[in-house]
């Protein structure tokens, strides 16, 4: 169906049942047998309140969605999903551009899945393909081969001003809001990294997604003080979160000093994708992982 025949309008929580159909039929898009669909993942309600979603329709109903956060002088595109229906008929494009021209003076960046025609899609509109963003996980990770370099976790206050500052800091972007829906909606944890009585870094460990029933944690946002510390503070974390879990996720992109570690002691990766960017990165790869979720 040609482009124009579609309308893109302003999303809302009575979009949220086709926007997660929308999401499934690409998750799911070669699979013989695809699992059922989840409950509506816990990023999108949150994206409504305090991002703007966007929706595509044909004849009154929704074919594609793309949604966008803004924090401090960045806007993140959180996700852009057409209908496998309709595919190659311009959504991608449209719905990119009423996400994010109007944020023209930010930095705009996001995480491209590894499908070659949504990389080419953010490379005609202006971004750069920066870092693979790589998706990990381990079943019972060997955690005595983790190099702690004399760190342990304390959990921290989720309002504590330090806690927002250290990670606006490092992620290069303020979002109180985000923290406060990391342990809401998400069961999220903040633990402060200390190397004695000093604090060299922070993470949340979440809940994983859909998955929050059984024993699996996602760790993310991850945040170190120095790339000289990074990898002992992903390294805290893991312990931290192996202790509460049996299956352990973690996103860390290419340049960061952890990543050999975490595939030594037996991480998987589940998938590769792509930050890309239009504008100066606002945190540091080797610093920094994202939360492993909508809001990176």
């Amino acid at each position: 169906m040609p482009p124009n025949h579609t309308h893109i309008r302003q999303g809302h929580f009575g979009d949220l049942d086709a926007v997660m159909e929308i999401w499934h039929a690409n998750e799911t898009i070669d699979d013989l047998e695809p699992s059922p669909r989840p409950p509506i993942l816990p990023e999108y309600p949150h994206l409504l309140e305090t991002g703007k979603l966007w929706i595509a329709e044909l004849d009154g109903i929704p074919i594609g969605f793309s949604g966008v956060v803004v924090r401090g002088q960045t806007a993140f595109l959180t996700d852009l999903f057409v209908h496998p229906e309709h595919h190659s008929a311009g959504l991608g494009t449209r719905l990119l551009a009423q996400a994010l021209n109007e944020y023209a003076t930010l930095t705009r960046f996001t995480v491209s899945s590894s499908d070659l025609q949504a990389l080419a899609l953010y490379i005609r509109y202006g971004m750069q393909p920066l870092w693979p963003n790589i998706l990990l996980h381990a079943n019972n990770p060997r955690t005595k081969q983790l190099a702690l370099n004399g760190c342990h976790a304390e959990i921290a206050d989720p309002h504590d001003p330090d806690l927002i500052a250290w990670d606006s800091e490092i992620s290069g972007r303020e979002r109180r809001l985000d923290h406060a829906a990391w342990v809401a909606r998400e069961g999220g944890v903040p633990i402060w990294i200390m190397r004695q009585s000093a604090r060299v870094g922070y993470a949340y460990v979440r809940h994983s997604g859909a998955n929050a029933g059984i024993s699996e944690r996602r760790i993310g946002p991850i945040g170190a003080r120095t790339p000289a510390d990074a990898a002992a503070v992903v390294a805290t974390a893991i312990h931290w979160a192996a202790s509460q879990a049996q299956i352990v996720r973690v996103n860390m992109l290419g340049p960061h000093p952890g990543l050999a570690m975490l595939l030594d002691m037996g991480f998987r990766i589940s998938y590769v994708e792509t930050l890309m960017l239009a504008g100066q990165p606002p945190f540091d790869p080797r610093r920094y992982c994202g939360s492993g979720g909508a809001l990176f």
